[in-house]
């Protein structure tokens, strides 16, 4: 379960849709603006997830999508399986492709 985003990441989340312009998620929602969030576990995109679940509970926009590319470089099974039961707690859809091997060219 995902906890509550904390009062003090939703101010900081409302400082930037100000900054941004504060009609910008009543015009997501008239727009039925579509939301499509490559997600790789970083921090990066964790607050970006933060920013659309906060954007979803509070402005009602559109249900994000969230996409998962493993490349297949390196065996990080245990963490790709966190990473799946973590996001499956946003009820966002979600896609995880993994990359079955991968080829070089070498020169």
């Amino acid at each position: 379960m995902i906890p509550e985003i904390p009062a003090s990441i939703s101010n900081h989340f409302e400082s930037m849709l100000k900054r941004m312009g504060n009609q910008l998620p009543k015009e997501w929602i008239k727009n039925k603006t579509k939301f499509l969030l490559s997600y790789s576990g970083g921090k990066d995109s964790s607050i970006l997830l933060l920013f659309l679940k906060y954007l979803k509970d509070k402005y009602q926009i559109e249900t994000p999508h969230l996409f998962y590319l493993s490349h297949g470089i390196r065996d990080i099974q245990n963490q790709e399986k966190e990473l799946e039961s973590y996001i499956q707690n946003f009820e966002f859809s979600f896609h995880i492709v993994k990359k079955k091997s991968q080829n070089y060219l070498l020169s």
